[in-house]
């Protein structure tokens, strides 16, 4: 059976030093149908302006291969460059990929991988891409179709597959945790543990007792051995999510961690030996840290081998129908409920909505709706009423405690607390009110200000199965309003 040559009619041109690393990648090229043209890197402008050429391989391990692309990319944008290498670390992947290399192929998997990688690139390139409603390999809790997170899968796919630093920038709830998993999910170790540490929520010693673990008898009421995030994450990947909140004593130890691959625990003397992918994580500007000296230098470029930007939800609003749907699916999923969707005038509202709380906001108004109702559909009310999101056409709509108004004519009873206030955060209650229907105002106050769960629990000083048992106790009652 013949195989079909889809690249007949192209050029490959191959840059670089004969007989070198680019021969083995000939045969599988030419295979493919492209023409190969040969040529030193002093002699590749003048290839590329005799000859139109499709795509570039280039001898990495040349002398000055990495500046050589960095030029080749400024002068030819459209060209794409493939570096073929034997990487020694991950900085090296990193470095070309930041020249401009449109992918990188490690010599020892030429064979296998080269052909795929050429027709995946331009598949790319010639086709328009198909509506897609979630990422081809269907990792959990990343949803969305647009353009910017298109190009986040696309960053994704391309270093998954290297143990690279990664760090993650984006606002606080836009979901870099769920991209911190996508990243471990795609890689070569996924069956290794994700462990995740928030730096914001443990103080200087906590911090460095989750990582690193302690001794028996390191400090008073230690009476066990503790082992560390570090050690439970080994073989796979380790997430510091805000490591902007990390202090700088901590911060040095992480970075002699980095450079050695070991550490001692709290109070120990033995070197622990471990092998973790770090992937930091922050909503803060680092570089401006750096400036007024709350963040080291040093440890933000071993951070940042690849910098990834997750973008707010606001800049991909066209997602928000798709993500609605799968909060819904989850919430149908855990507590047995039948919620379809949103009537075309809520899920408008929600679109035109700002969400400076990001995808995490969105989320909690959606499931928190969804508690205060038994309706299978949610109607613009209950994002409006109670309290959740400005009416649509309110200007500079915000989360809000209560859409009504606290004016005694307006009141549908004496007793029903009303949260609206000229001063944001503000809840006013009219007298006479019983104590059960402050206690349900305050509730979705509290939740409306784009809090989790637990932390909605932790400011109203009650567990989070409490709050839950109370917000079950509101659904129940609703109809009977």
């Amino acid at each position: 059976m013949t195989k079909t040559r889809w690249a007949t009619g192209k050029r490959a041109l191959f840059v670089g030093p004969s007989p070198g690393t680019l021969d083995a990648a000939a045969p599988v090229v030419e295979a493919a149908g492209f023409r190969i043209l040969r040529c030193a890197p002093s002699e590749a402008s003048t290839r590329l302006q005799e000859h139109h050429v499709d795509v570039a391989y280039l001898d990495g391990e040349t002398g000055g291969a990495v500046a050589f692309l960095g030029r080749l990319s400024a002068a030819h944008p459209d060209l794409p460059v493939v570096m073929v290498m034997a990487p020694r670390s991950a900085t090296d992947v990193a470095d070309a990929m930041h020249a401009g290399a449109a992918d990188v192929v490690a010599i020892e998997t030429l064979g296998p991988t080269i052909l795929a990688r050429l027709h995946e690139m331009f598949h790319e390139r010639e086709t328009v891409p198909a509506p897609m409603t979630k990422l081809p390999r269907d990792l959990p809790g990343v949803v969305g179709t647009s353009a910017p997170m298109r190009r986040l899968y696309l960053a994704i796919e391309r270093i998954a597959r290297f143990r690279t630093g990664v760090l993650l920038a984006g606002e606080s709830g836009s979901g870099k945790e769920v991209i911190a998993r996508a990243i471990h999910e795609q890689g070569p170790h996924k069956a290794m543990p994700f462990v995740a540490v928030n730096c914001a929520t443990l103080g200087k010693d906590l911090l460095e007792n989750e990582l690193f673990g302690h001794e028996r008898g390191a400090f008073t009421g230690a009476h066990e051995r503790k082992v560390g995030l570090f050690e439970l994450a080994h073989g796979g990947t380790l997430l510091l999510d805000e490591i902007g909140e990390m202090d700088l004593q901590t911060q040095a130890k992480l970075l002699r961690v980095i450079e050695r691959s070991e550490f001692r625990r709290v109070g120990g003397t033995t070197k622990i030996h471990v092998d973790v992918n770090i992937i930091a994580a922050t909503n803060r500007d680092l570089r401006a840290a750096i400036a007024s000296g709350r963040f080291r230098e040093d440890l933000y470029f071993r951070l940042k081998v690849v910098s990834l930007r997750v973008p707010p939800l606001r800049e991909r609003r066209e997602d928000i129908p798709a993500l609605i749907e799968s909060f819904l699916s989850s919430f149908n999923a855990r507590h047995g409920a039948r919620v379809r969707g949103l009537t075309p005038q809520a899920m408008r509202t929600l679109v035109e909505y700002d969400w400076p709380g990001n995808v995490r906001e969105l989320k909690h108004v959606v499931e928190s709706a969804a508690m205060l109702t038994d309706d299978p559909v949610l109607d613009h009310s209950l994002f409006a009423d109670a309290g959740l999101v400005g009416e649509p056409g309110e200007t500079n709509p915000g989360v809000r405690t209560s859409a009504s108004s606290s004016s005694p004519s307006s009141s549908s009873s004496p007793s029903s607390p009303s949260s609206s206030s000229s001063q944001p955060n503000v809840l006013q209650i009219p007298l006479p009110s019983t104590l059960a229907d402050v206690e349900q105002a305050l509730i979705r106050a509290t939740l409306g200000c784009g809090l989790s769960r637990k932390d909605a629990a932790a400011a109203l000083g009650i567990g989070e199965r409490t709050l839950y048992t109370k917000l079950s106790a509101t659904k129940r009652s609703r109809p009977e309003q």
